[in-house]
């Protein structure tokens, strides 16, 4: 399991190993060679690995850097290098393959693209395209399972950026659609190519919308957004059997739903995430065991194991920096 310090001082990695039980261990601290802007949490997709296990990137706003790390055996880093995010501030990054996108939401909001490789990551020419003309308050960037499309969520402008991948991996320009709830925050795709959005929405009515991208880019909702009741409801994880997990941080507890094989989306109950939590971003173990939230309020790392059904068991607790950022989970 993997978070960031996002310290102003120097951004550092620290992992932690998981037990059966789905309790953590400390198992090191690496430098990302860059700066983090100890704001604690605001988006998702911060600290990333890679589908394979074999990649973890990490974005440093302060110094408008992004990390790529070699994940080797027993979870152990070693930085490969260090590059510019191409833009101001970035605040998530995607991997599918040998592509990664960055989100870059200061100065003029953009996505960037990079070439994974074994030394690191290179910019490829051509690769970014600014956000839409009417963004406002960009989250999250997340790649299709299939490579063809880039998607970017704006929660203040109620809006969806899709960006087709063309040749050489290059961008095309904007699509931009509507979101079918209010504040679409952080966002995460099926195998089947569904997307799912976490949908902040007034108090007490977030919710999460699925959409499929059509050929030509826009957004369509395969049902009506499916409501939790909570307030606040921002980032969202999958696990392989279709468990999906969502973080309310103005309710203070976490959301549980089950994506069925053919697509279905059906909320099962809400789970307190301690006294006084204020859960952030989240992650969910590949094999869909554990889920680890970033707890703002209490300064932790809170550690859960998953049962049948997505029922959640607190096993414990990390304490962490203030500001700590994102988290990945192997």
């Amino acid at each position: 399991m993997y978070t960031s310090t996002n310290a102003t001082s120097g951004n550092q990695v620290e992992v932690f190993s998981r037990q059966p039980s789905g309790a953590l261990t400390p198992a090191g601290t690496y430098s990302t060679g860059g700066i983090g802007n100890a704001t604690s949490g605001f988006s998702q997709g911060s600290v990333t690995l890679s589908p394979d296990q074999r990649t973890l990137l990490v974005v440093n706003a302060g110094s408008n850097q992004v990390s790529d790390f070699a994940v080797l055996p027993g979870g152990t880093l070693r930085l490969r290098n260090v590059v510019a995010s191409g833009g101001t501030e970035p605040t998530s990054v995607a991997i599918n393959g040998g592509l990664v996108e960055v989100l870059n939401i200061g100065g003029t909001p953009n996505v960037a693209g990079f070439w994974a490789t074994g030394s690191g990551l290179t910019a490829i020419k051509g690769g970014s395209q600014p956000l839409s003309a009417t963004a406002s308050g960009p989250e999250d960037v997340a790649i299709s399972p299939d490579g063809r499309r880039v998607v970017v969520t704006e929660k203040l402008s109620d809006s969806i950026d899709t960006f087709a991948v063309g040749r050489g991996e290059t961008l095309a320009p904007a699509v931009t659609s509507p979101s079918d709830s209010p504040l679409s925050f952080a966002e995460v795709f099926a195998p089947s190519g569904q997307l799912l959005v976490a949908d902040d929405g007034a108090a007490g009515t977030s919710a999460v919308s699925p959409y499929q991208i059509a050929p030509d880019g826009t957004l369509h909702a395969t049902q009506a957004a499916v409501p939790d009741g909570e307030t606040a409801a921002c980032w969202i994880s999958r696990a392989w059997n279709g468990d999906v997990f969502v973080d309310a941080a103005g309710s203070g507890t976490i959301a549980s739903y089950q994506l069925s094989p053919g697509g279905q989306l059906t909320f099962l109950r809400n789970t307190s995430a301690g006294t006084g939590a204020v859960p952030l971003d989240n992650a969910v173990s590949s094999d869909g065991h554990g889920l680890y939230v970033l707890d703002r309020g209490n300064g932790e790392l809170a550690e859960f194991s998953v049962g049948p059904d997505a029922q959640l068991t607190a096993v414990g607790t990390q304490a962490l920096p203030a500001g700590a950022a994102g988290v990945a989970a192997s």
